[in-house]
């Protein structure tokens, strides 16, 4: 019986111990400490929203180390993820969960056949067709996952192209219509945009021109010194881009190759080429190597500089969060390359490890995606709760009290949503949300500020006689006063007294 007790606390004190030391384990889960920042732009840490679930690599995977990988590319109609194996000159599909199927490295059809030789770029359509951006072969490849080959897509020419033009393709993304866009290393007029047919349209959407201090300064001494001398300075050309993304509401997203004051970090392309990227977010801490948006609009960035991801808001007004970085560590990086988001996971391929780390939402990040997607579906009631249990677990927590001031705003409850955008200091949002609530105090209250008004135009009037008639009668009653007072004796009487 005394051993039986003696077991029985030992068992005790081991399972305490655990309790005590298993959120200790979760938090250090990450290797990172993820932050926000407040109206000031100061930064405070908060909850993870995002830990590091895994990291694979090519042996593990069954399918041999990769080398120097290059881009991944997720189908979501097919289910599957495409890995650019450019070192080993080959395109690796694996399954939503990462598990190995089969790799790519030659084409053929009709007795023509091509060999993969340093696959940068990949993009897959739902039906099977393949691209292939090969900067090794300097060529993009049409293809089939069934390693039938379509065609191996021209040269580009065009008196646009510059003299010398030295044909580099890295990256590659086709629309819905088949036009075909490609990055060229060392094209910084835009995008190579084809038609379906392969011929040359145009450069699509082309960086501005990033004009720093030393740059208007140069730009000045163009001016002044003489036409041979100028056109021996260096010329000002816009910002090379290093990588697109085709979002699935038809936005191309692209990324600066780099930048001195961080005017272009990334672009929103429209169809017609325009940036319709609302953000004036920038900043030279970051470069940003690729780019993901969800269904709702929520972008996330791969910061290859800082191995950072940022996670902005639709609209891309506010940084909803960051995390990762530099290191050896599961869910550190040393060069990261490329980005996908799969379902509600984020992937992350690593050249230099030669991995790909999958990224899972907290229950702190499940909690803010549960309460956008809420009321991205019009369940503007339904997001609420949600949004209150993000900011009890992170007060700091911004995008929180945005989130609740819309769901009031939607809710017409305005100044509710007024105090929601007031915390947040949202002008723009609070302006709105009081010239509504100014509106629905008039409709509701109208009858009775008519009935005041007209009570006051017919009791002024009323009013005013009576004022009047008091003030006249008070003068009276003091004439009639004065004459009732005895008359002064005059000069002579008082004389005649002395």
């Amino acid at each position: 019986m005394k051993h039986f007790r003696k077991t029985v606390r030992v068992l005790l004190t081991v399972l305490c111990l655990a309790g005590l030391s298993a959120p200790a384990a979760r938090a250090a889960e990450a290797p990172y400490q993820s932050y926000d920042h407040d109206n000031w732009d100061n930064p405070s840490a908060a909850p993870n929203a995002y830990v590091p679930a895994r990291a694979v690599g090519g042996a593990q995977l069954g399918c041999g180390d990769f080398n120097n990988p290059q881009d991944l590319f997720y189908s979501e109609a097919r289910g599957e993820v495409y890995v650019s194996d450019a070192g080993n000159g080959r395109i690796v599909v694996l399954d939503e969960a990462l598990n190995y199927k089969y790799a790519l490295d030659t084409f053929g059809s009709g007795g023509e056949s091509v060999t993969l030789k340093t696959p940068y770029g990949v993009f897959v359509q739902a039906d099977g067709t393949i691209y292939i951006a090969d900067m090794g072969l300097q060529q993009v490849i049409e293809a089939r996952l069934d390693g039938t080959l379509v065609r191996i897509l021209p040269t580009p020419s065009s008196d646009l192209l510059p003299a010398g033009f030295n044909y580099l393709p890295t990256k590659v993304i086709v629309d819905d219509a088949g036009r075909i866009y490609i990055l060229s290393r060392g094209i910084y007029q835009g995008i190579i945009y084809l038609e379906a047919d392969g011929s040359f349209i145009k450069f699509f959407g082309a960086n501005e021109v990033e004009m720093t201090f030393r740059r208007r300064v140069q730009a000045l001494w163009k001016k002044i010194l003489p036409d041979q001398a100028a056109s021996s300075m260096q010329s000002f050309n816009p910002i090379e881009y290093s990588n697109i993304y085709l979002s699935p509401d038809g936005y191309i997203y692209a990324t600066a190759a780099g930048s001195e004051n961080g005017a272009a970090l990334y672009t929103k392309l429209n169809p017609l080429g325009i940036d319709c990227n609302p953000s004036a977010f920038r900043s030279t801490l970051y470069l940003f190597s690729d780019a993901a948006a969800s269904g709702t609009g929520i972008v996330t960035l791969l910061d290859t500089q800082q191995g950072r991801l940022l996670q902005l808001d639709e609209g891309a007004n506010s940084i909803l969060f960051q995390f990762g970085g530099i290191g050896k560590q599961l869910g550190l990086f040393q060069k990261p390359v490329s980005l996908i988001e799969a379902g509600s996971s984020l992937y992350v391929l690593d050249a230099d490890k030669k991995t790909i780390t999958e990224f899972v939402l907290s229950e702190f990040g499940t909690l803010v995606r549960e309460a956008i997607d809420l009321y991205d579906a019009g369940l503007y009631e339904a997001s609420i709760d949600p949004w209150k249990a993000v900011l009890r677990r992170d007060s700091n927590f911004n995008m929180g009290y945005v989130g609740l001031g819309l769901a009031y705003y939607q809710l017409k409850d305005y100044k509710t949503a007024m105090y929601y955008f007031g915390l947040q200091h949202d002008r723009g949002d609070y302006s709105a949300a009081w010239k509504e609530y100014s509106l629905a105090f008039m409709r509701n209250y109208f009858t009775y500020i008519v009935a005041g008004i007209v009570i006051l135009i017919i009791a002024v009037p009323f009013a005013v006689r009576g004022i009047r008639g008091l003030v006249r009668k008070r003068r009276e009653g003091k004439a009639k006063r004065g004459d009732l007072l005895p008359a002064e004796p005059d000069a002579a009487a008082k004389g005649g007294q002395a």
